[in-house]
C-alpha cells in the first residue's frame, strides 16, 4: 500500500494528520474525524485482507462486538468499515505513547510498574470477557502505554487489537496461522496457552495464560519458554514447567511467583477462573488497588435495578432538547426514576410540584407489541386520559396519543413507533405537556430511535430525506450510534460531539444518581 499523504480525506470523514507506524498487515495514521470532531488511529488493512470477503465479514463482526467496550483501560474501537475501492479500515480511539515491548525491550520493570500494568490489562480483560469476548493475542505489542497527569505511575496501560487474531485468521506483526487437523492455530509463539497450540477451542483463560507470560517477562526482563524452532516452543509450552525465579530474586518479585506458576498452568481449569480473580491475586502482592471494572448490564433490568438504569442525554447548539435516551424496555416514573423532577428549574412552587409525585410513582413496560402502565401504590395517583388507575392493580395498556398524568401537576405524551402485531417497536417517546416542563423530551430506544438536526425537531421515525440523522440503537444493555449504515456503530461517551447538518449534538452519560461520569482517557 502507497502511504497516504497529509491532509487526505479518507472514507470521506477521516481526514489524514501523519503516519503513526506500518506493518505487514495494516498502516496506522494519526486522523482527525470530522464527524465527531476528534482525533482518531486509522488503520488501512494489507490488500490481500481487504479483498478477502470472508474476512470482511469476520472483521465487521468482531469490530462491532468490540466497539461496546468501554473500560479506560481498553483501546475503544469506533469505526470499521470499506472504502469505494474495496479497501478495510479500522478507526480506534487515538492513543499515543510507547508500547509495553519497548518498556521490556531493555529488561525487567519495576515490581510495582509490573503489578499496575497488569492489573490494568486485566480489567480491560475482566470488561471483555463478560461481554463473551477473548482477545485471543494478548502480548506486549498489543498494550499501549499512554502517558497520564498527575500519577505516580506515569503510564496506563491500554489493550488494544481485540479480536483481530480471529477477524483475519493472523494478527500483528509476529504472530503465525498453522493449520492443523485439530483446527486452526493462531496467536503469537511466546505467549499461546496449550490449548491454543493444540487449536482447540478458546475461552478466558487463554488470555490470563498470556498475561501470566507478560507479567514474568516484565519481572525478569525474559519470556519462561524459549526455543529455536516452534515445534520445540509448543513442546515447552505443553508440557515444561515453568521456570522457577532466581534464587536471588528480590522480594517485590518473588511475590508474584505463586500467581504466575498458577496463570500458566497446562490445564485451564487449574489456572484462574477469571481475569478479575488473577487481578485480585496481582493487586494483593503488589500492594496496589485499581477502581472496580465495569459493570455489563442487562437489556431489560430485572425489578430490583428498575430505578438504577442510567440516561443518555443529548443536547444541540440549535436550542433542541435536552432529549433523554435510555436504553430498556421499562421505565421508571418518579422522583428516583428517569424523569419529573429534574425537568423543573429550581424554585419552592416547583419543589412542591415534584414532591407529588412518589419517588417510584408509576412504571411503564414494553409486551412485545404494545405497552402497560402500572401505579406504584404512588401518593397522589396515576391517570390515563383522565381515567385513574388503581393503586398496584393490573397493568393498564397504553396506546399511542395517549396523556398520561402523575399526580396533579405533571403531564406526558406517550407515543411510539407503528409496529407490526407482536413486534418490538423501534422506540418510543414521552414528551412533558404540561406548562412547568413542557417540550422536555424523553425517549426509549427499544431497537432504534433516530436524532434530526432540524431546529424544530430532536427524535423523529423515520427522519426527513433531506435531514442530517444519527441513528441510535440498543445494544447489550447500551446506547451506539449510527451516523448512515454504511458505518458500524459507535459506543456513546460523556462528552461526544456528533456534526448533523448546521446542528452540533453533545452526548451527556448519567448515572442511576443523575451524575455524569467524566470522558473516557
Amino acid at each position: 500500500m502507497d502511504d497516504l499523504p497529509s491532509g487526505t480525506l479518507y472514507a470521506g470523514r477521516y481526514a489524514v494528520v501523519r503516519l503513526l507506524g506500518r506493518g505487514s498487515v495494516k498502516q496506522v495514521y494519526l486522523a482527525y474525524d470530522r464527524l465527531t470532531q476528534t482525533q482518531v488511529a486509522l488503520a488501512r488493512l494489507a490488500e490481500r485482507h481487504g479483498s478477502d470477503a470472508s474476512v470482511g465479514a469476520r472483521f465487521s463482526r468482531e469490530a462491532r462486538a468490540s466497539s461496546t467496550l468501554t473500560s479506560p483501560f481498553t483501546v475503544r474501537v469506533f469505526d470499521a468499515g470499506k472504502t469505494a475501492d474495496g479497501e478495510r479500515y479500522l478507526v480506534t480511539e487515538a492513543v499515543l505513547g510507547r508500547g509495553l515491548d519497548q518498556a521490556v525491550a531493555d529488561g525487567p520493570v519495576a515490581p510495582e510498574l509490573a503489578a499496575t500494568w497488569t492489573a490494568q490489562v486485566l480489567c480491560a480483560l475482566s470488561e471483555a470477557h463478560a461481554r463473551g469476548l477473548v482477545h485471543r493475542d494478548v502480548k506486549p505489542e498489543n498494550v499501549m502505554l499512554s502517558p497520564t497527569r498527575g500519577d505516580r505511575i506515569g503510564e496506563v496501560a491500554r489493550l488494544t487489537d481485540f479480536g483481530l487474531a480471529k477477524i483475519l485468521d493472523q494478527s500483528l506483526e509476529g504472530s503465525i496461522v498453522l493449520r492443523t487437523a485439530a483446527g486452526v492455530v493462531m496467536g503469537t509463539p511466546d505467549y499461546m496457552s496449550p490449548e491454543q497450540w493444540a487449536g482447540a477451542a478458546l475461552d478466558e483463560r487463554a488470555d490470563l495464560y498470556a498475561v501470566g507470560i507478560m507479567l514474568y517477562e516484565m519481572l525478569l526482563g525474559r519470556v519462561p519458554f524459549e526455543a529455536p524452532t516452534l515445534l520445540a516452543l509448543a513442546g515447552l509450552h505443553c508440557h515444561a514447567e515453568v521456570p522457577p525465579f532466581p534464587a536471588d530474586a528480590p522480594p517485590p518479585v518473588r511475590a508474584f511467583e505463586t500467581i504466575v506458576r498458577r496463570a500458566l498452568a497446562k490445564r485451564p481449569e487449574d489456572r484462574y477462573a477469571t481475569a478479575e480473580s488473577m487481578r485480585s491475586a496481582v493487586e494483593a502482592a503488589g500492594g496496589i488497588r485499581l477502581p472496580p471494572p465495569p459493570t455489563v448490564r442487562a437489556l431489560i433490568p430485572d425489578d430490583e435495578v428498575l430505578h438504577a438504569v442510567g440516561y443518555v442525554e443529548l443536547m444541540s447548539d440549535a436550542g433542541v432538547g435536552p432529549v433523554q435516551v435510555l436504553a430498556t424496555p421499562r421505565l421508571l416514573l418518579g422522583r428516583t426514576g428517569h424523569v419529573v423532577a429534574r425537568c423543573l428549574p429550581p424554585s419552592d412552587e416547583n419543589d412542591r410540584r415534584s414532591r407529588s409525585v412518589s419517588r417510584r410513582h408509576a412504571c411503564i413496560e414494553w409486551h412485545g407489541g404494545y405497552a402497560s402502565i402500572v401505579d406504584l401504590r404512588s401518593a397522589s395517583g396515576t391517570s390515563v386520559n383522565g381515567r385513574s388507575l388503581a393503586p398496584g392493580r393490573e397493568p393498564f395498556r397504553l396506546e399511542h396519543g395517549d396523556e398520561i398524568g402523575l399526580g396533579p401537576h405533571v403531564r406526558f405524551l406517550f407515543e411510539h413507533a407503528p409496529t407490526t402485531a407482536g413486534a418490538l417497536p423501534p422506540w418510543a417517546r414521552l414528551t412533558r405537556i404540561d406548562r412547568h416542563g413542557a417540550g422536555i423530551t424523553h425517549v426509549l430506544v427499544l431497537t432504534e430511535a433516530t436524532v434530526a438536526c432540524a431546529p424544530d425537531a430532536a427524535i423523529v421515525a423515520p427522519p426527513e430525506a433531506s435531514t442530517a440523522t444519527l441513528t441510535l440503537r440498543a445494544r447489550g444493555g447500551q446506547l451506539v450510534a449510527l451516523r448512515d449504515e454504511s458505518e458500524m456503530p459507535v459506543a456513546l461517551f460523556d462528552g461526544q460531539r456528533w456534526r448533523l447538518g448546521d446542528t452540533t449534538w453533545t452526548v451527556a452519560i448519567h448515572d442511576r444518581r443523575g451524575s455524569t461520569p467524566g470522558a473516557p482517557r
